[in-house]
């Protein structure tokens, strides 16, 4: 039986996502080296919102602030962007996605989807572009590209589903 924040309890402890429930929560992830864009998806509106990016000290990933937004948010999966070259292939990058995308199954043990993440940076970059000249955006909020492109990955997600 669904529980009234999209989850069930399939046994006394583990609280799974309920794909079932019409209200459901999703997190995108930009994965980089230095930096790691967030965004938020919903279920219901089918849209995405950019939400905060990760910078990453010392090549050293750290996890609580990961573990805080999905503590917080508790997505049914996550969805992280496959960095392809432009031509589709995959590089070194592309690995270190995936075996992060690994690690995000093993520590909070929900689906974990790859998609393609060709020109969401760029996407992202022109819409900051543009949120600039109309005056809808200052240039101390480039920090947070990263997350504007897990945005876009997050959308293309949603918007396939």
């Amino acid at each position: 039986m669904p529980n009234n924040d999209g989850t069930s309890n399939k046994n006394s402890n583990h609280i799974f996502p309920d794909f079932t429930s019409p209200s459901c929560s999703y997190i995108g992830i930009d994965f980089g080296l230095t930096n790691m864009g967030v965004a938020l998806g919903q279920s219901i509106t089918k849209m995405a919102a950019a939400l905060k990016t990760i910078h990453i000290k010392n090549k050293k990933f750290k996890w609580g602030e990961l573990d805080e937004i999905i503590k917080q948010w508790q997505p049914a999966a996550i969805v992280i962007g496959l960095p392809l070259t432009e031509n589709g292939e995959h590089q070194l990058i592309t690995k270190q996605a995936s075996n992060f995308a690994k690690k995000l199954i093993i520590r909070y043990k929900i689906p974990v989807f790859e998609i393609d993440e060709r020109y969401s940076s760029m996407q992202a970059q022109d819409d900051f572009a543009e949120a600039r000249k109309k005056g809808n955006a200052k240039r101390k909020h480039s920090k947070n590209l990263d997350a504007h492109a897990a945005k876009n990955i997050l959308q293309r997600w949603l918007d396939s589903q």
